[in-house]
């Protein structure tokens, strides 16, 4: 048993808090892209109830800059080392899809690998076994019109089925529907609603809408993505209901209360 399942055994479900250490993600870009503002922020999404820090060095926005493995391992070296030192106990995630980036930041200190092309061409996987770690593998691709939740279970069995010839532990593949990515806010609302039929793969699931466009789609305009929060704690809140054991967010204090809220009323 790794240390993600003995936390989600104690604690149920899980929130990792996201630390964009870029100048251009959608949600908060530049906000913590310095090294004080982004230790700061992680110590106030600790402190606010985050199990996992997610720290990414490169948006993964449809129209970001796409950074060099020199330059994403530049930024990492940056706060990754003090991250980890200052907090000796958190959980970390590093979202990445290369696996150079990856070997320095578990060397670094990193837990988790989060990588958004789900070790799909990119031997994400091999580097996972080599350092006995997790991996969130996440489905990126479009799904067919009415036979959206199949498109995404294939996707998944295809990258579980790379993982696991590789050599990967069943207890070290974390899946991921990958919403908001080349789909559609109906879709993603879709894919929210039937994640069950994701969660009997047998597989952790974590579910990442925070801040998303669906969130606008719901809310019936267009919005800044810190306008977002209430929605976006709504639908990962759903998604625990419906299988979901990790949520990644943007602000932990409204996640945390609607978990504790859950947790308070199944007693």
């Amino acid at each position: 048993m790794n240390k993600i399942e003995k936390l989600i055994k104690e604690k149920k479900y899980l929130i990792m808090g996201i630390l964009n250490f870029t100048p251009d993600s959608f949600s908060d870009g530049g906000d913590f892209f310095d090294k004080e503002s982004a230790i700061n922020q992680v110590k106030k999404m600790i402190n606010e109830g985050a199990d996992i820090i997610d720290i990414g060095c490169e948006s993964t926005r449809p129209t970001a800059t796409t950074l060099s493995k020199e330059e994403e391992i530049t930024r990492l070296k940056q706060i990754l080392p003090d991250i980890r030192k200052e907090f000796p106990d958190i959980l970390i995630s590093v979202d990445t899809y290369k696996k150079e980036v990856a070997e320095i930041a578990i060397k670094y200190g990193a837990d988790i690998l989060n990588d958004v092309y789900g070790a799909k061409g990119n031997n994400m996987a091999e580097v996972a076994v080599k350092y006995d770690v997790p991996i969130v593998i996440m489905h990126n691709e479009g799904v067919k019109e009415g036979e959206e939740i199949f498109s995404i279970l294939e996707g998944l069995k295809e990258r579980i089925d790379i993982c696991h010839k590789a050599g990967l532990k069943k207890e070290n593949i974390i899946v991921d529907p990958g919403i908001g990515f080349n789909k559609g806010a109906k879709e993603n609302l879709l894919i929210t609603k039937m994640l069950n039929q994701i969660n009997q793969l047998g597989y952790t699931i974590l579910y990442a809408a925070s801040r998303k466009r669906t969130t606008d789609f719901i809310l019936g305009g267009n919005t800044l993505p810190k306008q977002r929060d209430i929605v976006s704690a709504t639908l990962s809140l759903e998604a625990i209901h419906r299988g979901a054991k990790i949520v990644r967010v943007h602000n932990v204090k409204i996640m945390k209360e609607m978990i504790d809220t859950i947790k308070f009323l199944e007693k």
